[in-house]
């Protein structure tokens, strides 16, 4: 990385790109924790019920798989603050 943000457009434009690319998975993702949130706590609230169970099993499948295929989901930070935040130290 260069000192200069004009030096880096060419940067820049390879993230945006990255972005419109892996955006749908993101989304998809996101939906997927959000629905496994929810079948949790339906799974609280009745915990003999095998239907919860077998939902959260299968979203919980589904999510490991997609961060398998792109790990970067999983990061403690985004990719943008990772690429572009300030340095450590």
């Amino acid at each position: 990385m260069t000192m200069w943000f004009f030096d880096e457009a060419g940067e820049l434009e390879e993230y945006q790109t990255f972005r419109r690319k892996d955006q749908p998975l993101e989304l998809e993702y996101l939906q997927m924790r959000i629905d496994l949130r929810a079948a949790e706590a339906a799974l609280g609230d009745h915990p003999c019920n095998p239907e919860a169970e077998a939902k959260v099993a299968d979203l919980q499948g589904r999510l490991a798989a997609l961060e398998q295929q792109a790990p970067w989901l999983a990061f403690d930070y985004p990719v943008g603050y990772l690429l572009w935040g300030p340095p450590h130290g």
